[in-house]
């Protein structure tokens, strides 16, 4: 799938608590966590559009609450990301 450019007006995150600087990162974080929580999409991918690794990832998920389902497809992710690492190692 190509990339996807989201546009996103900038008045309606005029008053955001969010440092300028950190913005897109942490829109990016969020987004991520909202699909992953709602079985959107799975952690793997989840981790791809957050920037972060899975560990940093289930870490920031678990400062904020945000529930971290796990289904078969996040057991498949699993097995193919453990696949690769052992065959890395």
């Amino acid at each position: 799938m190509n990339d996807l450019v989201l546009t996103l007006p900038g008045d309606a995150l005029a008053n955001a608590r969010i440092p300028p600087a950190e913005m897109e990162r942490e829109l990016l974080r969020r987004l991520a966590a909202a699909l992953f929580s709602d079985g959107i999409i799975g952690g793997a991918a989840a981790c791809r559009l957050a920037g972060i690794g899975k560990a940093e990832f289930q870490h920031w998920l678990g400062e904020r609450g945000i529930p971290q389902p796990l289904g078969l497809s996040d057991y498949r992710e699993e097995r193919e990301e453990l696949g690769e690492w052992l065959k890395e190692g």
